[in-house]
């Protein structure tokens, strides 16, 4: 995956929340994370296969007809299909970016490529804040304290005002 846009909702009543991933060549992911930063759930598709991943319940695979959101269209598979993973596994492996719910889903797809079911998840992809550090880091960013121009013209202005009134009534 490359050029990924991601995108949060709010989390739900449950505290569940939504972010989508979309990257270049028809590449979706829709991971539900909790409210400690945990994943609950995957969803990427790539073309027509579909590749779920459920908390306590592990991988399942399948085709999709079109949108998979909310299972609408899909064909599931009757067991884990190790070509899809393998596609999946494939268009996951040359991400080099930071975000780490891309990775856990890669961590987790690595884990079935050596024949592993991962049933549990591998720690939180976000803070407590929920808030995911890429966002976090610009946010920052946009805090730093910057020098406002206009007030140091200002103070200037002042100061001259200043030194011309005391040089008047020094006179």
């Amino acid at each position: 995956m490359f050029r990924i846009r991601a995108v949060e909702s709010p989390p739900d009543a449950g505290g569940l929340r939504k972010v989508w991933h979309r990257g270049a060549r028809n590449a979706e992911l829709v991971s539900e994370i909790d409210a400690t930063g945990r994943v609950a759930r995957h969803e990427f598709s790539l073309f027509d296969d579909v590749v779920i991943w459920e908390r306590g319940r592990g991988f399942i695979t399948g085709a999709s007809q079109g949108s998979t959101r909310g299972g609408e269209k899909f064909e599931y598979d009757l067991t884990t299909d190790s070509d899809r993973m393998a596609r999946v596994s494939a268009a996951l492996e040359p991400y080099a970016g930071r975000d780490r719910i891309i990775h856990h889903l890669r961590e987790l797809v690595a884990t079935t490529q050596r024949g592993e079911q991962p049933l549990k998840d591998l720690g939180a992809v976000t803070g407590s804040n929920q808030v995911p550090d890429e966002l976090e880091l610009k946010a920052a960013a946009a805090e730093k304290p910057r020098t406002n121009k206009a007030l140091v013209w200002i103070s200037i202005g002042l100061a001259l005002i200043a030194l011309a009134l005391a040089v008047l009534a020094l006179k």
